[in-house]
């Protein structure tokens, strides 16, 4: 089982690090540090202006970077998102669609196993493709700053681990009850920016909260552990603090039910596809 795991694993990673998709998904990346790196030196001065807002006798290096942070962590939150719809939208569907179903059906490998591997693939090159917009973010924030709170960029980069895990298993989920991949990219898609907005827009309109069992929701505290500014509402939570553990721990639990769903969905549907 673990060597046929292994195997399965090398052949997907192969091909996701092979393909468009990738190099795709490396360039935006790349783009998108270039122009956070230039605004982040270009004005710097307006992070100071924002926070002298709240409390001015509580602004220092410390609370500049991470304020910086978490405005670099806004763009973060969706470059999963958009690597799981390049990796994790085809994963299933491709196989129908393109007939490579008939080879590997026939394997004398599980389809749990084969699942596996590929998500286990996908969610290495995601993670390789985030790191490195996490690494230009640390090292621009030292840069400006000198210093990085690191208790707090440590948790957000684990928290980011664990939301790739969920959205990435999120997209599988979806790939897997369908046949093409147009159909899986567009419902992933519409469902995390459109239908998950849409009852985000109308809980804050009706409370005045955000809805915490939405997984674009619960991502946000990738941001919210370096000040708790919570813009996604009608009615804002400021505060210059950090998440508290209670917000951290409801954010993460709903990730890792987004994960345990997704993946076990995916898993039985995959066990009943049928190559056409």
């Amino acid at each position: 089982m673990t060597s046929k795991f292994a195997v399965a694993f090398s052949y997907y990673f192969k091909n996701y690090y092979r393909s468009r998709s990738f190099y795709l998904m490396l360039a935006l990346i790349v783009l998108i540090t270039a122009i956070m790196s230039y605004f982040s030196f270009r004005y710097q001065g307006k992070i100071d202006n924002f926070l002298s807002r709240f409390d001015s006798a509580a602004i220092n290096a410390s609370l500049k970077s991470r304020a910086l942070d978490y405005i670099w962590s806004f763009v973060l939150v969706d470059i999963p998102v958009y690597a799981a719809v390049f990796f994790g939208s085809p994963s299933i569907s491709s196989e129908i669609e393109d007939r490579t179903a008939f080879h590997i059906f026939s394997l004398p490998v599980g389809r749990v196993t084969i699942l596996t591997a590929k998500y286990a693939a996908a969610y290495a090159v995601t993670v390789l493709i985030s790191i490195i917009y996490l690494i230009i973010e640390a090292v621009i924030t030292r840069t400006i700053y000198g210093t990085l709170d690191l208790k707090a960029f440590l948790i957000s980069f684990l928290i980011t681990l664990i939301f790739i895990a969920s959205v990435l298993a999120f997209t599988f989920f979806i790939s897997s009850i369908f046949n093409r991949n147009i159909y899986a990219y567009i419902t992933v898609l519409i469902i995390y920016f459109l239908v998950f907005n849409a009852v985000d827009v109308i809980t804050s309109l009706l409370y005045s909260t955000t809805s915490p069992f939405l997984l674009n929701n619960a991502a946000n505290i990738i941001m919210e552990v370096f000040v708790n500014i919570n813009l996604f509402t009608f009615s804002p939570t400021i505060s210059l603090s950090p998440a508290g553990t209670s917000q951290i721990l409801l954010a993460v639990a709903v990730m890792i039910v987004y994960l345990a769903a997704s993946l076990a969905a995916a898993a039985i549907l995959f066990e009943n596809k049928e190559a056409k």
